[in-house]
């Protein structure tokens, strides 16, 4: 939505292939010994399709036909891998057993290798080893954000349109919600490499989970301030703005934009759908482009590795695969502690899980702040069909704050307009804090080649929006390949 009107432009200043419906199995895995439920463990079938447990270990598996040589299979780091007939399936439990270790041939000639070397290694023949050239990769995409306004006050100094007086801002800021909690979710086909720029979407169907009354408070302010502006701002002006030394042009045509009106219901409706798009895109390439940079895991625990303390702890296995866990530290002022899993036999990065130990950034000058207190990773990838790793799991969760108290002053110039140059002015001490809380969750259930005829053949469609719900729906992704809800979704209300 374009920002049009002076209250939302002082207010933003501060804070800068088609998945076919089918038959589904919904079950959850659980450790045999202690019956504890076991988060991200991955399940799939024999043609490689397959899905990622939720957190509380919760999975729903689509599937069309099978045959009788069916099998499923139920993998975690650590455990054995659970295969079975997918006939013999009657429970909705799915019991792995720990796997005991088992220093075999492959980890006993790597032992000499110490972990400086075994991280060179991991970066090294990275295309032999990870699925970068172009695929295509059926996903599923879930983002949970919340925000809250800890503050929000604004002090009217000086006004020469008296519609902006003292109590109009005071009753506006009122109707503002204090708190709003939302969820999203879609399932597309990304098209493309590891390269924001080499990205095409092909989205299929979304949901989002929002009280839209809500944002229909913001869009009614809007509209009340495009009609005090219209009324008030003449043409050909700009505004300068002022926040102490800090100062800025902002030209009136870019906040007092009329030119949608023109717009029929079906162009406006087209616009939507293209804006969806892009910004959707937009959030899942600059996913997938943080993994790799050309022929190199582009991780930020790997680029500054002098300043982490890395220590073998412990093997254990994928299935059949001998894996090496790494924990590490911060050696000096680094932000994270974590953990790494590294293939043994092919000396490849598979997991790593990290988690902030002190706030990634915290700045605080001049009535100016933001602080990022959390950041919880993980990322996680699978073996193809080709015996290379590809994405298979992406979760991003964040956590911060911003503030903003310092005095602003609006000023209304028109060098046109015979007589002062000075045309309106508003003066007022501002003191907003918001805190944002986001978490990305993104689970790529088939990854498949594609050459490149077909990915420069694919075009791109704007043709959906996502569908609104102001409650969970459990029957809205039945015959789709999902990240099962965890009890926070599930129990979502508009209040």
């Amino acid at each position: 939505m374009k920002i049009k009107s002076i209250f939302f432009f002082m207010f933003f200043i501060f804070v800068g292939t088609c998945i076919l419906p089918g038959q589904e199995l919904t079950a959850i895995v659980k450790d045999s010994l202690t019956q504890k439920s076991i988060p991200f463990a991955s399940i799939y079938l024999n043609s490689g399709t397959g899905v990622v447990a939720n957190e509380e270990g919760r999975f729903r598996l689509i599937y069309d036909t099978l045959n009788e040589n069916d099998s499923i299979f139920v993998s975690c780091m650590g455990y054995k891998t659970l295969g079975l007939p997918f006939s013999s399936v009657k429970d909705s439990i799915f019991y792995l057993n720990p796997k005991t270790i088992e220093l075999n041939s492959i980890i006993l000639s790597n032992k000499e290798l110490d972990v400086k070397d075994i991280l060179k290694e991991i970066q090294k023949d990275i295309p032999e080893k990870y699925e970068l050239g172009l695929t295509e990769k059926k996903l599923f995409f879930r983002e949970t954000g919340s925000q809250e306004f800890k503050s929000l006050e604004v002090e009217i100094k000086k006004t020469s349109i008296d519609e902006f007086n003292q109590v109009f801002w005071d009753s506006t800021l009122y109707k503002i919600p204090k708190k709003n909690t939302w969820y999203f979710e879609l399932i597309g086909n990304l098209n493309g490499d590891y390269n924001d720029k080499n990205q095409k979407l092909e989205l299929i169907r979304a949901l989002e989970l929002e009280d839209k009354e809500k944002t229909a408070i913001f869009e009614n302010i809007e509209k009340l301030f495009d009609t005090i502006l219209k009324q008030n701002v003449k043409s050909n002006s700009f505004f300068k703005v002022r926040s102490g030394i800090i100062g800025g042009k902002v030209e009136a045509d870019e906040i007092n934009d009329t030119s949608k009106d023109t717009l029929t219901s079906k162009q406006k409706l087209q616009k939507e759908k293209e804006a969806f798009l892009k910004w959707r895109k937009r959030v899942l390439s600059n996913l997938v482009s943080s993994l790799f940079d050309e022929e190199k895991l582009d991780l930020a625990i790997l680029k500054k590795a002098s300043k982490y303390k890395f220590t073998q702890t412990d093997f254990t296995y994928l299935g059949d695969t001998p894996v090496y866990i790494i924990n590490f530290n911060p050696n000096g002022n680094a932000d994270y502690k974590g953990k790494i899993y590294v293939d043994a036999e092919k000396l490849a990065l598979i997991r790593i899980e990290y988690k902030n130990i002190q706030p990634i950034r915290d700045f605080s000058m001049f009535g100016v702040s933001f602080k990022e207190d959390l950041r919880e990773v993980i990322i996680q990838f699978k073996k193809s069909a080709s015996n290379k790793y590809s994405l298979e799991y992406f979760d991003f969760n964040s956590s911060f704050e911003g503030g903003f108290d310092r005095p602003l002053v609006i000023t209304e110039k028109n060098k046109i307009v015979k007589g002062r140059n000075k045309q309106n002015q508003l003066k007022m001490d501002l003191n907003v804090v918001n805190r944002n809380n986001q978490r990305y969750q993104l689970v790529v259930f088939e990854t498949t080649p594609l050459n490149t005829n077909d990915f420069e053949d694919f075009q791109e469609k704007a043709e959906i929006l996502p569908v609104n719900r102001v409650t969970y729906d459990p029957d809205f992704w039945e015959g789709y390949m999902i990240i099962e809800p965890n009890a926070a979704v599930k129990e979502f209300r508009v209040k």
